[in-house]
């Protein structure tokens, strides 16, 4: 690591390269940063208004047929009064399921011994036999007077007498042992039904099936792992995607501990009429749940959208995107390093050619580049310096050899003049030597003359006169030399 780290530092190249590498990249976070983020919000509001169309569409749809029903209700409470008899209140129930096929029941039930002949009880209901998805279609609908059981104390009735206005009852189990029951779980519009006098007699009430009801909530599917719920006016599920929770659990006692605040908060909400969108935690991954009031009923319907689900494509879209980019900045990468290496290749050379030139080597030689721009100039005017510089090295290395050669005869001369003197100061010796002794012999025979010039016979001094001048011959002689040696010397210094 260490070695690249050193290398990274040692090539300009290189570190240029990255430099825009990560100006670049900067530059690209903090753009698609912000397109994402505006992506991402723009996502979340498609998701908003998609969850709550369906959200209104269904609401709609639900709402249509309350309406229908409360339409029918209302109609038979109003006419029924006139035309009262058994037998025509089974017809009116059976004519009401028959001609209205989202009915699952309609039944007539009047106040104890309204009928005296008929006894305390008396409600004719016709039953619409619903099929399951894996039964083949039957449209089946029985019409009975019911047998006696207090439906007096029946939340559909109670409703009626009590409220003395129309309204929907939540959802309640049908079965009644020893009577005819629906199957299924059940909800009501209950409208009281009065004399002229405006006396309540009875209670005439439309029956739907929450399977039905179900099946409509559960097409709310915006995303493929979206579901639905639906809550009464107490907060218990009469729709959710685990059966084993309907009619037995509410919102808040089926609340995470951890997100317990969040859901109770939605909870309220929702019993509220309140409608809206809300970001919380189902099931361990973050979600969105999307709800709205069903008005009439009191109760409330949601979309619950993991959150993974309504961004999917946008999480494709950025690991797509991100993939692309970390791709398209390994090949700037690429890009910038050859393009900076070859803007820099000039510097490069200068810095190799300098260096060379440090330790000494001149005769380097550098290309002229074609290039206009201000590094190749750089390079080219380097280039005709280092040739300057090598010519005029070259011509030093002429004068220095000059010198040296100079220097070498000087050398050779100064040894010669070394050696001459030697032999002039021997040669001087011998000469002094060599005249010592004929001066020696004149200044003795002179002596010797000077003292006994008039003792001596004529042949003795005759004899010494002839020494004398013999000597003298030979100290002539040695100055004759010595004066040719003189000139010698003299012409040899003076070349």
């Amino acid at each position: 690591m260490k070695r690249i780290f050193l290398h990274v530092r040692r090539r300009l190249s290189i570190r240029l390269g990255l430099l825009i590498v990560l100006i670049v990249t900067v530059a690209f976070f903090l753009l698609f940063g912000y397109l994402f983020y505006r992506g991402k919000q723009y996502i979340q509001n498609a998701a908003i208004d998609r969850a709550t169309k369906l959200l209104d569409n269904t609401a709609e749809r639900i709402n249509g047929i309350m309406d229908e029903t409360e339409t029918v209700t209302n109609f038979l409470a109003q006419t029924t009064p006139r035309h009262l008899s058994p037998d025509s209140l089974l017809v009116f129930t059976r004519r009401a399921v028959e001609e209205h096929s989202f009915l699952t029941g309609m039944a007539i039930s009047m106040e104890p011994y309204y009928f005296p002949e008929m006894g305390r009880y008396f409600s004719a209901y016709s039953l619409r036999y619903m099929c399951d998805e894996d039964e083949p279609p039957i449209d089946s609908i029985t019409t009975v007077r019911e047998g006696p059981f207090e439906y007096f104390d029946a939340v559909w009735y109670r409703a009626s007498r009590t409220l003395g206005t129309s309204s929907w009852v939540d959802a309640y189990d049908d079965y009644n042992e020893g009577t005819l029951s629906s199957p299924d779980i059940l909800t009501s519009y209950c409208c009281p039904m009065r004399n002229a006098d405006g006396q309540f007699i009875g209670s005439i009430t439309a029956s739907l099936t929450l399977k039905w009801l179900s099946a409509s909530v559960s097409d709310l599917k915006p995303y493929p792992n979206s579901s639905a719920i639906m809550i009464d006016r107490r907060g218990t599920y009469i729709v959710h995607p685990d059966t084993a929770k309907l009619y037995r659990e509410t919102i808040f006692s089926d609340a995470d501990p951890k997100i317990r605040h969040e859901i109770e908060s939605l909870g309220k909400d929702m019993l509220a009429g309140h409608s809206g969108m809300v970001k919380t935690t189902v099931d361990g991954a973050p979600a969105y749940i999307f709800y709205r009031p069903l008005e009439r009923t009191g109760w409330s319907i949601a979309i619950v959208c993991p959150e993974s689900d309504i961004f999917a494509r946008y999480n494709k879209l950025v690991y797509i995107v991100w993939f692309v980019v970390s791709i398209g900045l390994v090949l700037l990468m690429l890009f910038c390093y050859q393009t900076v290496r070859r803007a820099v290749l000039p510097i490069k050379q200068l810095d190799k050619a300098a260096r060379r030139i440090s330790n000494g080597h001149f005769d380097v030689s550098l290309s002229i580049s074609s290039r206009q721009d201000s590094l190749s100039r750089l390079t080219n005017s380097f280039a005709h310096m280092q040739q300057s510089l090598a010519n005029n090295v070259e011509s030093l290395q002429h004068v220095n050899e000059e010198l040296q050669s100079h220097n070498e005869e000087l050398a050779e001369a100064y040894e010669l003049k070394l050696e001459t003197n030697r032999r002039k100061t021997a040669f001087i010796r011998d000469v002094y030597h060599e005249i010592r002794t004929p001066l020696n012999i004149i200044s003795g025979f002179a002596q010797v003359l000077f003292a006994s010039q008039h003792a001596l016979p004529t042949e003795e001094v005759d004899d010494i006169i002839k020494r004398m001048r013999s000597s003298a011959k030979v100290i002539s002689r040695l100055a004759r030399e010595l004066s040719e040696v003189s000139n010698t010397t003299k012409t040899t210094d003076t070349k």
